[in-house]
């Protein structure tokens, strides 16, 4: 995994933002220009590489996670010894199952997704991820600078990784499901939450939304 703070003001509290699949810290350096405390991202799973000691001086932790994020997150900071900090959880556009049937993506999908990576393929992807065009230029301003290979190989980790168990006892507070989302089913992230006691609210945005993201800063 890649850590990376966008901002780093060593404020008390720390906006933690565990990314989607397919990312890198490109897009989202321009919410170190918001009003709010430290930011830091978390991208790039292709393996457990995570360094706990750079968040120890937080006193609370304000979790927002997105796509894939939502499902490494809980699992990646109850292992590390972290998720006790974290007081306030977002889930945007992702399930703490991840790849799923019912609750997430499915499987069979992911493992195609695998066998057929080439560059055309994930272009589609950000498209998709973008749902209209106007979006999708906007993004690719700041594409993430990803290898075929490196994507490659963090699709495989995330399949792998699911199968490690959810976090006992652990739910978002909030979760943000896009009605345009292509990437995940908004009625398999709707049966997902249904399970916990996690408020859902619906929104009319994609997969991708910068705005979702900046909202829940603290």
């Amino acid at each position: 995994m890649k850590q990376l703070f966008v901002k780093q003001n060593h404020t008390d509290s720390l906006n933690l933002i565990f990314l989607g699949y397919g990312q890198d810290g490109a897009i989202f350096e321009q919410l170190k220009d918001s009003d709010c405390a430290d930011i830091a991202l978390v991208y790039d799973y292709e393996n457990e590489d995570f360094d706990s000691s750079v968040y120890s001086k937080y006193k609370d932790i304000n979790l927002i996670s997105w796509s894939m994020g939502v499902m490494m997150a809980p699992k990646v900071l109850d292992k590390n010894g972290l998720l006790d900090k974290v007081t306030v959880s977002s889930a945007i556009n992702g399930t703490l199952e991840g790849i799923n049937d019912e609750y997430g993506i499915p499987l069979k999908m992911w493992n195609a997704t695998i066998d057929a990576l080439c560059e055309s393929a994930i272009l589609k992807f950000y498209r998709r991820m973008c749902f209209d065009a106007k979006l999708y230029e906007e993004y690719l301003k700041f594409r993430p600078q990803r290898s075929v290979e490196s994507l490659k190989s963090e699709l495989i980790f995330i399949r792998d990784f699911t199968n490690n168990p959810l976090v006992d006892g652990f739910f978002y507070n909030n979760a943000f499901i896009g009605l345009k989302d292509k990437i995940i089913s908004p009625v398999n992230q709707l049966n997902s939450f249904k399970k916990t006691k996690t408020i859902t609210q619906e929104v009319e945005c994609a997969h991708y939304s910068y705005e979702l993201f900046k909202n829940q800063l603290v």
